[in-house]
């Protein structure tokens, strides 16, 4: 395409400032004419955003990151699970019964069926629990180290006439505690002959004797005293699992459907750097998003795993605008878990292609750790003052003077993503997104709550404790299937 053909295009779609280099083929390598074109239009008007003008005329941002795909997660195949607790109420106050509760749902939602076992009387619903309930657990009063012989044998009848063969695993729950020595022996004489796993939820302070002679295993909630557990209940240290409680944002926020579906699909607990920008859909050039995209291009270079989540409005007649938007983002090797449009996962359950909510806005905030701000224009930029509050890394655009009303000199980045001279400026090269993306790097690595807040979101969350206890019962039903237990 020669001068005269980009100048033509770029009359035709209209575009701001772009800067074209071309060599005649008659002169040197090295002896290049530059020629400088310009057209300005109103930025409410907002007619073809640079990046729209650019790919027009068949420009290509620079090169390509190289996608990785995530890798693929076990399946496990839906099991029977028995769970069995003392428990007659679980307030969300106590803290066992809100762990066995988030494991119910945790099992739930994977397809797997489990059985709450609770106390004879209890008030419990089925709604509540959020499974199907049996109040068959033997109810009598309870005596620390003391065994009653007659409620052991009735609660032996109950585990021998509801633990049958469709059962693949039977869990108990918080049974190392002084006062259910009487459960803990009905389990060990009751003979049942399916897979258990004993789920000690504290500590044990006094010796007791819970070994079963096969086909069991006990877990724990920390490696360093795991030993001292084993020898504290009278097994062996190989019988010992360590599976921990279930530390979910999305719970303990207790986010929208929307937010955890988002969160879910891109499994953003393993993104290193998130970035949720709430914008319309026609506004995306004032805000800079082509800076922002070569940005998260640069950051992704580093090593780092990125998402930048666009919470757009008004994307509903945008379909094709939004997925011109998602090419140029793949120019700057952004690929489709990377660079996120949320009305572009609107479907029949998730009504988002217009808008997403303000609280959903608000929760992927306080799930993100950096806020490019490289807007060209604003007033009072409520989304700077939001992001802020969510403990978001603030990059300011050094050109627009009024950012800096909203913000400390010292409490944020600033980057010159535009020009002090015209604010449609556009042309940093690679190189100057490198340089922005090692000190955004440098910051977000060495902010320690972030860093501690994302290990625990990475290693707690409900899809990483499924996988931890999936694996015990998947190892203790082999096992017991190949009588190694």
């Amino acid at each position: 395409m020669n001068l005269k053909e980009i100048i033509n295009k770029a009359e035709e779609k209209g575009s701001y400032l772009v800067s074209v280099s071309i060599k005649d083929k008659d002169k040197t390598e090295n002896d290049l004419e530059h020629y400088l074109f310009r057209k300005e239009y109103s930025l409410e008007d907002v007619i073809p955003s640079i990046d729209a003008s650019l790919r027009s005329m068949n420009v290509i941002p620079f090169g390509t990151a190289e996608i990785v795909e995530p890798p693929k997660q076990k399946e496990y195949k839906p099991l029977k699970i028995a769970i069995i607790t003392h428990f007659s109420r679980t307030p969300s106050s106590y803290s066992p019964g809100s762990a066995v509760k988030a494991l119910i749902k945790m099992l739930s939602e994977r397809g797997h069926h489990p059985i709450f076992f609770t106390q004879e009387g209890s008030p419990l619903t089925e709604e509540e629990v959020g499974s199907e309930i049996r109040r068959v657990v033997t109810k009598f009063k309870r005596e620390k180290n003391v065994v009653n012989e007659d409620a052991k044998n009735k609660f032996i009848d109950v585990l021998r006439e509801n633990l049958t063969t469709d059962i693949d695993i039977c869990i108990s729950f918080d049974m190392m505690i002084d006062d259910c020595v009487t459960y803990r022996e009905a389990m060990k004489d009751s003979g049942v002959n399916i897979p258990w796993l004993h789920w000690a939820r504290s500590g044990v302070g006094t010796p007791i004797d819970f070994s079963m002679p096969h086909n069991s295993r006990y877990i724990y909630m920390n490696k360093a005293d795991a030993k001292n557990f084993a020898i504290r209940i009278g097994v062996g240290a190989d019988k010992i699992r360590v599976v921990n409680n279930i530390k979910d944002p999305m719970n303990f926020w207790r986010c929208d459907d929307i937010t955890k579906m988002i969160v879910n699909k891109y499994r953003l607990w393993e993104k290193d750097i998130i970035q949720t920008l709430a914008v319309c859909s026609t506004r995306t050039s004032a805000k800079g998003l082509d800076d922002i995209l070569a940005t998260f291009g640069a950051l992704k270079k580093l090593g780092n795993k990125v998402a930048l989540i666009l919470a757009n409005s008004n994307g509903r007649r945008r379909v094709e605008e939004l997925k011109n938007i998602q090419k140029t983002a793949e120019h700057f090797g952004l690929n489709e878990n990377d660079f996120i449009i949320t009305s572009l996962l609107a479907d029949d359950k998730y009504h988002i292609e217009s808008e997403v909510p303000n609280y959903v806005v608000s929760e992927l905030l306080k799930l993100s750790n950096l806020l490019v701000v490289a807007t060209r224009a604003e007033v009072a930029p409520q989304f700077v003052l939001e992001g802020s509050l969510c403990g978001n890394l603030v990059v300011m655009n050094d050109d627009l003077p009024l950012l800096k009303e909203f913000c400390t000199k010292d409490s944020v980045l600033f980057w010159p993503f535009t020009s002090h001279q015209n604010i449609n400026y556009s042309n940093r090269s690679s190189e100057d997104y490198l340089k922005l993306a090692k000190k955004i790097h440098g910051q977000i690595h060495s902010n320690k709550a972030d860093k501690q807040m994302r290990y625990v979101w990475r290693n707690y969350n409900s899809e990483a404790i499924y996988h931890q206890l999936m694996d015990v019962i998947m190892e203790l039903i082999d096992d017991y299937k190949n009588n190694k237990v």
